[in-house]
């Protein structure tokens, strides 16, 4: 083979290869779950195993079976109580029913509580509250409940950052010595969310970029998630962990980017 023509052959399969990867990400790569353990010291009197999950951008075109699979890893795992972060549906709640059937088969012993997103003011948060109000989760907006088997600690939630009204009022209710655990849709909201009693944040919103390049990270992130793109930060004795999210935005793609269900060992 003459060297000119190698090297068009080389580059040739190589271009095949890349665009192979390419479609692979983008069609499997999104189903591709990752079930991540992460061990996050907070000083409970009781360690608890949760579950956290954001953003399934559940939609009409949305594949159930992909659904149902997701929650059956997620019950696999045995949590003591399930999270999630926000951002259920993207612009329309039409059969958003049948995303709360799918839901309601996960039922903790510790019970599921969820955070808003922006999203979700944008398409109906009255409806989505209903719904998974219906599938046994409880939506945490701008207030505190107790967290089980913990003494003086409190699950709380803040209204999204981005399309909502967060307040943190309901901390004047609680006792000065408090310590909460906050979910949190968009992940910025760490640096103004910024009471010592908040001890650990749980968001999204980011969805990890969804396109990741080696070296460089995520190739686009959006308002509010810009600093805190995916994974556990720890800073003055506070923690914060943003999910990868479970679905997608834009485009039905993920590359380097796997969607990520969240099991915190929190102690």
């Amino acid at each position: 083979m003459l060297r000119r023509d190698f090297i068009k052959t080389g580059l040739g399969t190589a271009a095949f290869l890349g665009c192979g990867t390419v479609v692979y990400q983008g069609v499997a790569g999104r189903h591709d779950l990752s079930v991540k353990h992460v061990q996050v010291k907070l000083g409970l009197e009781s360690p608890l195993r949760v579950a956290l999950m954001a953003d399934f951008h559940f939609d009409p075109l949305y594949e159930i079976d992909w659904l149902e699979a997701v929650f059956q890893h997620a019950g696999a795992q045995q949590p003591d109580l399930v999270l999630y972060a926000g951002d259920y549906v993207t612009h329309t709640t039409k059969r958003f029913e049948d995303f709360g059937k799918i839901m309601a088969a996960l039922q903790p012993p510790l019970g599921a509580y969820a955070g808003i997103g922006n999203h979700d003011r944008w398409s109906g948060i009255e409806y989505i509250a209903g719904v998974l109000d219906r599938a046994g989760v409880r939506i945490l907006c701008n207030e505190a409940v107790p967290l089980p088997r913990n003494p003086g600690w409190y699950l709380s939630g803040l209204d999204s950052f981005w399309s909502g009204r967060p307040s943190t009022a309901f901390l004047g209710l609680l006792p000065a010595d408090a310590r909460l655990i906050n979910i949190v849709h968009e992940p910025d909201a760490w640096d103004l969310a910024s009471d010592p009693r908040f001890r650990l944040q749980v968001s999204g919103h980011t969805h990890g970029g969804q396109i990741r390049l080696p070296m460089l990270g995520a190739i686009e992130l959006p308002k509010m998630g810009k600093r805190y793109d995916e994974g556990l930060f720890q800073r003055n004795g506070r923690a914060l962990y943003v999910n990868r999210g479970i679905g997608t935005i834009h485009i039905p793609c993920r590359i380097n980017c796997r969607p990520e269900i969240t099991i915190l060992e929190l102690t």
